[in-house]
């Protein structure tokens, strides 16, 4: 699995200038416009790391490795929620990196990086937005086709109570 570590976004700390660099440049070796890549989900992350102070339960959040490359973006939110108790950690508009979506990859790398973002959203659910539910929205059918395959062998393991797929939404609730 890779070495994938999930880190708050800012524009105080030039993070999300950093991300925006190498993802432009991405765009260009493959000969794409980065405009034109995932403006809106990119806009909308971008004013929400744009805010000072940042919101303590939301914020926009980049799976980065070893090597300072971004690997994802998204927006994770703490909120209370019909049916759960406490709050759930809500993990929307997932984003990959240009490499992700325009070099030809064996599936088992696409496989890799979901794996480390699932991870990665546990340790954050224990450590920065503490919360004992999280769910995931998915990014595409192939998700949600991953996620479901491996659910039920992740529910009972470790912490993990129960993960579940409900519809778009893949749902994980911490013992």
């Amino acid at each position: 699995m890779l070495d994938l570590k999930l880190k708050r976004l800012s524009h105080v700390d030039g993070t999300w200038d950093e991300l925006l660099t190498q993802w432009k440049q991405l765009c260009e070796q493959y000969g794409e416009n980065f405009e034109d890549f995932n403006s809106g989900t990119i806009s909308m992350l971008g004013d929400v790391s744009g805010e000072v102070p940042p919101k303590p339960n939301q914020g926009t959040f980049g799976l980065i490795g070893e090597d300072g490359k971004f690997h994802g973006i998204c927006l994770l939110n703490l909120t209370l929620q019909k049916g759960y108790d406490g709050l759930v950690l809500r993990v929307l508009n997932f984003s990959l990196s240009p490499y992700y979506d325009f070099e030809d990859l064996q599936l088992e790398e696409y496989s890799s990086v979901l794996a480390a973002y699932f991870v990665n959203l546990v340790v954050c659910s224990n450590t920065q937005l503490k919360s004992k539910h999280i769910k995931i929205h998915y990014r595409s059918p192939y998700d949600r086709h991953f996620f479901a395959s491996v659910a039920p062998h992740l529910s009972g393991v470790g912490q993990l109570a129960t993960v579940e797929t409900r519809g778009m939404w893949l749902s994980v609730t911490k013992a």
